[in-house]
């Protein structure tokens, strides 16, 4: 596709199943193609990852996606850029310890070189929703405030 061609909401949709299916599958050559080489990918917990990056740590097994679903309530497309907002739920390994994903996420796809990558993905997570065990050595508290 030329930058100057606007993405189809299915064309969106399709690279959105594959890039999930990868990462369950660690499908590293896949995440290679869909990721652009400049992506900003960054996790739940704020940490950004490069493309490197991110392939080293599924490659090296230190993040272990288990299961994902994800949904696409939002698709804005402009030519050579599409933005996704949806929501992202399952569950992951991160460095050997399970953790639970319930986020909204936002997904910049840019149109390089004749084709859609990924450039930027962002989670959010979202409270009052279930997500990981409280750790048995943290005592609740009532306040709320961040």
């Amino acid at each position: 596709m030329e930058p100057s061609e606007t993405a189809t909401t299915a064309q969106i949709n399709d690279l959105e199943d594959r890039r999930y299916a990868a990462m369950v599958d660690a499908d590293l050559d896949t995440l290679d193609e869909l990721l652009a080489d400049a992506v900003m990918y960054t996790h739940s917990d704020a940490s950004v990852d490069t493309k490197t990056s991110y392939l080293d740590m599924l490659r090296s097994g230190r993040l272990v996606y288990l299961a994902l679903e994800h949904t696409t309530d939002l698709l804005l497309t402009r030519p050579g850029v599409a933005i996704v907002a949806g929501t992202m739920s399952g569950s992951i390994r991160m460095h050997g310890a399970a953790k639970t994903l319930n986020s909204r996420v936002a997904a910049v796809w840019l149109s390089e070189g004749g084709r859609w990558r990924l450039a930027a993905f962002q989670p959010t997570p979202i409270k009052g929703q279930p997500s990981d065990p409280p750790d048995p050595g943290v005592t609740a508290s009532a306040d709320t405030r961040h």
